[in-house]
């Protein structure tokens, strides 16, 4: 599992690798055209389920640390699906790209 880490205070929501590495470069390109969205994921059981979601834009600080040190392979369907998604009202949702069933990330309060 890698981390986006979010804002001045670091908030770290858990994303798996591969997924980790399509939000960063769908981010990467929203951003670099200036263009904000949202990022929304499902909370697993253990952190109270529900949703969750975060509003990128240029002027946050924003992290992306992976777990493994190989670079993923993008997935060009992939990242076009991604893309449509943040272009939309809705925004990014990560429980739609997840691979299996379980939220597909997990928040990391910062103390």
């Amino acid at each position: 599992m890698g981390r986006l880490i979010y804002g001045a205070r670091g908030m770290h929501i858990e994303i798996e690798d591969r997924l980790l590495a399509h939000v960063q470069a769908v981010v990467f390109a929203k951003l670099r055209r200036r263009e904000p969205f949202p990022i929304t994921w499902l909370e697993p059981v253990r952190e109270g389920s529900g949703r969750r979601s975060i509003w990128i834009n240029e002027s946050l600080e924003l992290a992306f640390e992976f777990n493994g040190s190989r670079q993923v392979e993008l997935d060009r369907e992939l990242l076009e699906q991604m893309t449509q998604r943040a272009n939309s009202t809705a925004g990014m949702n990560l429980a739609d790209h997840a691979h299996n069933p379980k939220p597909a990330a997990k928040v990391t309060p910062v103390s």
